[in-house]
């Protein structure tokens, strides 16, 4: 379904049988944001290193389910990486993931991809239960990319890795091809035009890297 963003299929393919991220996989949530910010990045929207991350242009309409990070974002000046994900993750409140879910989710609803449904203990969280056609949509595509031969676009090359990293290929994809897509995205990334590729797994991996010292600090 390449009609649909990289956030937009990571939160098909990431969310759980009750259509919510909101688990102790940490990561999962983590690449959620990562997967809006690389799509914004790539949009030209903002440019991201290591510490900070700038807004660079004007929100595109099409990417409106992106608005509640882009405004964020924001500010008069760039913002460090550390503060985002603190925010997005280890705030007192999880209003802003909330609502970055919320805007990424009512965009699949008005599609038909997914359905909106209560979650959590009293029937408070708002859940995004994919369809089945939805999800084997995106599977299909990614198989097709990365398991068959062919051009593996730098959109699905970032999705793999983000759902990777959000530890989200096991319920689509046996061992045996989770270990063919890794090896198939390390070749890409040895080639000259695999630095794209190069760069998507270290800036998912700062993210996490950055997650992990501030699990320290918060526990």
């Amino acid at each position: 379904m390449r009609d649909l963003t990289i956030s937009q299929e990571y939160l098909i393919c990431a969310v759980n049988e009750k259509g919510t991220l909101f688990t102790f996989n940490t990561e999962k949530m983590v690449c959620l944001v990562a997967a809006a910010l690389l799509e914004l990045q790539l949009e030209g929207c903002v440019t991201v290193d290591k510490k900070y991350i700038t807004v660079t242009a004007p929100l595109p309409g099409e990417k409106a389910h992106l608005r509640p990070l882009y405004d964020y974002l924001k500010g008069d000046k760039p913002m460090r990486t550390e503060k985002l994900l603190e925010e997005y993750t280890y705030s007192i409140t999880d209003a802003r993931l909330k609502e970055l879910m919320a805007a990424i989710g009512d965009s699949l609803v008005g599609r038909g991809l997914v359905e909106p449904v209560q979650s959590g203990l009293l029937g408070r969280k708002q859940g995004y239960r994919p369809t089945r056609e939805a999800i084997h949509s995106v599977v299909d595509l990614v198989r097709a990319e990365l398991l068959e031969e062919g051009e593996v676009t730098e959109d699905v090359a970032a999705l793999v890795i983000l759902l990777d990293q959000g530890k989200c290929l096991k319920p689509y994809f046996s061992a045996f091809e989770q270990k063919e897509m890794q090896a198939k995205l390390q070749a890409i990334a040895k080639t000259p035009s695999g630095k794209a590729v190069r760069d998507m797994v270290e800036y998912v991996e700062n993210l996490i890297a950055i997650m992990t010292v501030l699990v320290t600090v918060f526990t």
